[in-house]
């Protein structure tokens, strides 16, 4: 039997984008969709795959601009920053030229203090030498010291190009005779999103980061990703009349924007040794959401498993106490633990500790892998009896009682006590190995 839950529409006090994932799960057999959460690099890849949309990469003969491929790549990666940064034209055509003068659009990685595309200097505060031989991260930053300029948009490319680089007095002007190949191939590669598209404020911003990087730990494909941000755009009462083709359009316009920003972050961040860190040396995903998914994961695998009374911990299914002695399985607060603890929190073997393990939140603002509890006086916590782990769409993967196993359910009981997002205090070494 397959369970689809659909999209959860996690919607914030005040109304924005909802933040839920679609989750299918196979009653006897853990989640259809292949999760990444736990390889941080692999979700990376996952998160920057969802900014780029079928078909946007275009192939451009090397031969028609007498460039070898990987001069192309890299003009490719100067280009798709600037649209990602919502920048016009004119900027990544001021970068290009730089990079063409200073390096022929080569990555070089060897010289005397200066690499990369842009020939940048670490002494002068342009980033480590891994990271100004990252093109992504080197255009990002020539970027930040053009918009400082005043005016940069209407002076000559070459005064622009100078001012952010600083050459010798008498190379000032030697970026002007690679305009017209900038022009050109920014014409060629530039897939920024059109002035009629749905711009994303900074609240949408925030919340569908906390989307992409649930949905990107769960495995759910851009299309699917797409059609729920357009239903929810669909559902938004605006006044304005758009048809169903444009509302598409703006979905994968927010996605491929706020994904791609959330990419660049991630790329940075892996290249930066002072960024916290997963055992495996990758950088972890910010907040809990990305742990949430892992803990999501943790327990949908253990779907069918048997309800054992004192049974399960952080080391798995294990033999109960009393009437769970001789069945090995879960109990609710022993599967939430395990959980959360294959997320590297430890959140305490009870339904007490757990309700004491990090942040209560309102039922509107509940992320997978949120603690959902249940209690026979919903206002007294000390009655709390039960914990499920919440997982999209008001519902919830738990380990039920006697004679049950761990299965997926509706939220929608009259004990509903509350809900806790698991706080990193509790965090220990993760171990994706297992």
């Amino acid at each position: 039997m397959i369970a689809e839950l659909g999209v959860g529409k996690l919607i914030a006090a005040g109304g924005c984008l909802v933040c839920g994932v679609v989750v299918i799960a196979a009653i006897g057999g853990g989640a259809k969709y292949a999760f990444t959460a736990g390889d941080t690099a692999k979700l990376r890849a996952a998160i920057c795959a969802y900014a780029a949309p079928p078909g946007a990469i275009r192939r451009v003969p090397a031969s028609r601009f007498g460039l070898s491929s990987q001069q192309i790549a890299n003009a490719r990666q100067i280009v798709n920053v600037a649209a990602k940064l919502g920048l016009p034209k004119r900027a990544a055509e001021i970068a290009l030229s730089t990079a063409i003068q200073e390096s022929s659009l080569t990555n070089l990685r060897t010289g005397n203090g200066s690499y990369g595309l842009f020939q940048q200097q670490p002494s002068q505060g342009w980033g480590t030498k891994q990271q100004v031989t990252d093109p992504s991260h080197a255009a990002r930053f020539f970027y930040t010291r053009l918009v400082e300029i005043p005016g940069w948009e209407h002076m000559p490319l070459t005064q622009a190009a100078a001012l952010v680089q600083r050459p010798r007095e008498d190379l000032r002007d030697a970026y002007a005779k690679h305009e017209p190949l900038a022009k050109a191939l920014v014409a060629l590669l530039w897939k920024g999103r059109s002035s009629g598209r749905a711009a994303v404020d900074t609240v949408t911003s925030d919340d569908m980061r906390v989307r992409i990087q649930t949905a990107a730990g769960l495995g759910v494909p851009r299309d699917e990703l797409v059609a729920s941000i357009a239903a929810d755009l669909a559902s938004q009462k605006s006044g304005e009349q758009l048809d169903p083709d444009e509302i598409r359009k703006r979905a994968d316009d927010i996605l491929t924007t706020v994904a791609g920003q959330l990419c660049e972050e991630l790329k940075l961040r892996a290249n930066n040794p002072a960024d916290e860190t997963t055992s495996d040396g990758n950088a972890l995903i910010e907040g809990p959401a990305g742990r949430g998914a892992i803990a999501v994961r943790a327990a949908l695998a253990m779907i069918g498993v048997p309800y054992s009374w004192g049974g399960g911990g952080p080391g798995g299914p294990s033999f109960g106490t009393g009437r769970g002695a001789r069945t090995k399985g879960f109990d609710c607060s022993g599967l939430t633990e395990y959980a959360w603890s294959k997320a590297g929190v430890s959140i305490g073997s009870s339904t007490g500790p757990q309700w004491h393990s990090g942040k209560h939140v309102d039922r509107s603002q509940l992320q997978p892998g949120d603690l959902v509890f249940f209690a026979y006086n919903p206002r007294d916590p000390s009655t709390i009896h039960h914990v499920g782990l919440y997982i999209g769409e008001g519902k919830m993967v738990h380990a039920p009682h006697t004679g049950s196993h761990v299965q997926i359910a509706p939220m929608s009981r009259s004990d509903y006590a509350g809900a806790v997002r698991p706080s990193l205090r509790g965090r220990f070494d993760l171990n994706f190995s297992s």
